[in-house]
């Protein structure tokens, strides 16, 4: 019969490791120092050069417009003589050189022409424009002159750092073995405990080490409790989010959705065309009385149902409350689209409704008016109550507000 794997503990490692710890973290406190350096100095770079040619592109841009060359030449020397720049061309349509600059005393075999191979190895391109038209293409590749100053400190750090973390590691093998081995008894009971009062902020990756996987074990264990909590509270509020943006009767979009919506045809930098329908359901409050609210409820739900119907998909159909509805019609610019729309939400209301042997008759009033037309939603708002309440006294099906008629056409 096999021997069971017994895990290698604490003590064994620290015992057969001490030089393989010291290598490792020589190796991987290097290799993080030089990609940090590494990182940042290439973003530096490159920052800087395209910043660089983006002035650059808007320097040359008149003279490559009017094709002088000799302008041209001398911004082009000019930045190279003032600028960490090694070489820039400008080429027309053609990828013809118009006019070019290089760098002098340059030499190939120094850390400036390591560093130009990392960090400028190619060049930022950039088309010049104006007013819209294209006449030729800027390129440009950086030296690394201001760079190189900085690397040589990188490389001295390092040197530095390696020496004293030579002296350190050999002190604190031995000492930290001592202090783990406090610490890791407290840190199991310390993560037991935070799983038992769902506080957790903590992963842990499983260890070959016998003393460290239980303490993986634990932290595992509650975070799989907690991924299964987020997930509950993320429906959770997503439910939230959804009830308190809807009416709970037809379940539409509630007055306050519909705010929302109509505030961001105001916020958007481009003009929006669209119409704003406000509809009510007129002496609605007499079903309720003579049928009962069920009644009422089932009419408002089966209205609501057939118009939702009959809407373009891109609409935006809302209950503001009791028996008034508000819709948001978007890309409509002439009488006819509105007129057509009204017109098939009429019809949802010339049937009668049967409900429980009750036959319901109703009839409705329109208001309309046009974002476009409007400089603040509120300005809009109240431009859709007024057509509302004109249609409401004229005794009309609808009725679109007087700006809008003028702008799009004829009345209804």
């Amino acid at each position: 019969m096999k021997q069971l794997y017994k895990p290698i503990t604490l003590h064994q490692l620290f015992t057969r490791s001490q030089l393989t710890i010291f290598i490792l973290t020589f190796t991987i406190c290097s290799a993080i120092f030089l990609v940090i350096s590494t990182y940042t100095m290439n973003a530096y770079a490159k920052s800087s050069l395209k910043i660089l040619t983006a002035t650059l592109n808007e320097r040359v841009q008149p003279a490559v417009v009017f094709n002088d060359q000799i302008t041209m030449n001398q911004i082009l020397t000019e930045y190279v003589q003032q600028y960490p720049i090694r070489y820039i061309e400008i080429s027309s349509l053609q990828n013809q050189v118009l006019a070019h600059a290089k760098q002098s005393n340059f030499t190939y075999f120094s850390s400036q022409s390591f560093l130009d191979y990392v960090f400028y190895h190619q060049p930022i391109r950039m088309e010049i424009r104006h007013d819209q038209k294209l006449y030729g293409n800027l390129m440009v590749y950086g030296n690394s002159s201001e760079l190189v100053s900085f690397f040589h400190k990188i490389l001295l750090a390092l040197l530095i750092g390696f020496l004293l973390l030579l002296v350190a590691v050999y002190w604190s093998v031995n000492s930290v073995y001592q202090y783990l081995m406090q610490s890791v008894q407290s840190i199991v009971e310390s993560a037991r405990t935070i799983s038992i009062k769902k506080n957790y902020n903590l992963r842990v990756s499983n260890s070959d080490i016998q003393e460290l996987q239980v303490l993986s074990t634990a932290f595992n264990g509650l975070l799989s409790e907690i991924e299964q909590s987020n997930q509950n509270l993320i429906s959770e509020n997503d439910k939230l989010i959804h009830q308190s943006k809807h009416d709970l009767l037809t379940l539409l979009p509630n007055r306050c959705y519909f705010y929302e919506v109509l505030f961001k045809f105001f916020e958007s930098p481009q003009p929006q065309n669209a119409a704003i329908i406000f509809l009510n359901i007129n002496q609605f409050s007499k079903v309720n009385t003579q049928f009962g609210r069920l009644t009422g409820d089932a009419v408002l739900r089966a209205s609501s149902y057939c118009i939702k119907q009959i809407l373009p998909s891109n609409a935006f159909f809302s209950r503001l409350g009791a028996d008034e509805f508000a819709l948001i019609i978007p890309n409509v610019t002439n009488t006819v689209e509105i007129e057509s729309h009204c017109q098939r939400i009429q019809e949802c209301f010339t049937s009668t409704f049967v409900y429980e042997q009750h036959q319901i008759s109703l009839n409705i009033n329109m208001g309309i008016a046009l974002v476009q037309l409007a400089k603040t939603p509120e300005d809009l708002i109240a431009s859709v109550d007024h057509a509302l309440s004109k249609a409401k006294k004229l005794n009309e099906k609808w009725y679109i507000s007087p700006q809008s008629k003028q702008t799009i056409g004829s009345t209804c």
